[in-house]
């Protein structure tokens, strides 16, 4: 797993883990309404739903982060404002949590998650 180094001072330096900002991620995902899941492709082609572990991809560059991330939206939903706070929660959760800079957060409404 990657780790991305932020910040060099004089006791060393801070990094962090891929896997804590997919956390991060995940964590903002739940706190939006109408997010029934993720996609993610596991096993070969095979969608999996509902796995908030499996984020498209995150690249960290210059404490600059990017975020790509294929959501399942409840149907019902307004899709673009859903999308919209998914974008902002994500932006809020990592900046407000690490010394990173959220650069894009690039949002695919995958598809719809038809039960009640």
């Amino acid at each position: 797993m990657k780790a991305y180094p932020s910040e060099k001072n004089s006791m060393g330096t801070i990094r962090y883990n891929e896997d804590v900002l997919r956390t991060i991620v995940g964590i903002a995902l739940s706190q939006v309404e109408g997010i029934a899941g993720v996609e993610s492709r596991v096993a070969g082609n095979i969608l999996a739903r509902k796995s908030y572990s499996h984020i498209s991809k995150i690249t960290v560059e210059d404490k600059k982060v990017i975020v790509d991330v294929a959501i399942v939206a409840k149907y019902g939903m307004l899709l673009r404002e859903c999308a919209q706070t998914v974008q902002q929660k994500i932006k809020e959760n990592i900046e407000e949590m690490t010394d990173l800079y959220v650069a894009a957060v690039n949002v695919t409404v995958a598809s719809l998650d038809l039960q009640e």
